[in-house]
């Protein structure tokens, strides 16, 4: 047997990695403690990716509402050129201010500025009639989803944060992590050789299978 160390990982496969390393080791009495310890970094670790993937989604959903309120402004000027009736005409007009109030610079705001804003913003356009405009009523919907799904998962990030204010991230937590692997991984070598346990033996060369698997 030689001894083995954590390989080289991306994040994710760091987290699945870590996972079996720790279900190949975690009925070995002899390691009991270095098991258990490698357990806790693993879990802080963990929580570290679920801050991080809240943090990615934020990203995404923020894209996707950006997109719909660049075309939902651009449907507004493109329906100013339209010969109305006076009537269309005048509430497009009120359209029109409102979307003049906010526009295309709210996708420039911050995450909670511009959330707040696209709230007020439809506060505002849902109290007209805009059933005479079609084409443009039918974006408030999904500008409302939009911005909706981004609020959620901004509470749901805050409250994770909350319940656990000294979490770190992913990519801080994995570098004890690695230690402790590494440690564990090195007593489980010397425990093998030296008692010859075939429950140590065997561990060690499942081991030996999963960091060569990552090669």
């Amino acid at each position: 047997m030689q001894i083995i160390v954590v390989p080289e990982l991306r994040v994710a496969q760091f987290q699945t990695f870590s996972n079996k390393a720790l279900d190949i080791t975690k009925d070995l009495k002899e390691l009991a403690p270095q098991v258990a310890e490698a357990k806790a970094l693993y879990d802080i670790f963990v929580a570290g990716m679920t801050r991080d993937q809240a943090s990615s989604d934020k990203k995404l959903l923020d894209r996707t509402r950006d997109k719909l309120n660049t075309g939902f402004f651009n449907a507004v000027m493109s329906e100013q050129i339209f010969p109305h009736e006076s009537e269309t005409a005048k509430v497009l007009d009120q359209l029109v201010k409102i979307t003049d109030e906010y526009g295309f610079e709210l996708s420039r705001l911050t995450y909670d500025e511009q959330t707040a804003q696209t709230d007020n913003m439809l506060k505002k356009i849902e109290a007209l009639d805009l059933s005479a405009l079609p084409s443009l009523s039918r974006w408030i919907e999904p500008l409302k989803t939009a911005n909706d799904n981004f609020k959620a998962v901004s509470d749901e990030y805050f409250q994770q944060l909350n319940a656990s204010k000294d979490t770190k991230a992913a990519t801080e937590a994995a570098e004890p992590l690695v230690d402790a692997l590494n440690k564990l991984f090195t007593l489980l070598f010397s425990h093998a050789n030296v008692t010859g346990s075939a429950e140590l033996i065997k561990a060690y060369k499942e081991l030996t299978t999963l960091v060569s698997t990552y090669k």
